[in-house]
């Protein structure tokens, strides 16, 4: 899979998901993909502000995505 189709499934994913996912539970959405390639993908959303990832005060970090126009 090239990386611009993966970076657009794991959004698409998040999207399906609602407003956030804990990091831990990303892996749960595409069970196919490594961990690399979901972080590639996470990393490359929020480098685009397509998404972020925030950490609560009991130290647990969610990702989210912005939704796209088309959703």
């Amino acid at each position: 899979m090239d990386t611009t189709t993966l970076i657009g499934r794991v959004k698409i994913t998040l999207e399906q998901v609602g407003k956030d996912c804990p990091l831990e539970e990303m892996m749960d959405l595409c069970p196919d993909l490594t961990w690399n390639e979901m972080f590639l993908a996470r990393d490359d959303l929020s480098r685009r502000g397509e998404g972020r990832v925030t950490m609560e005060a009991d130290r647990t970090y969610r990702v989210q995505v912005r939704r796209s126009e088309s959703s």
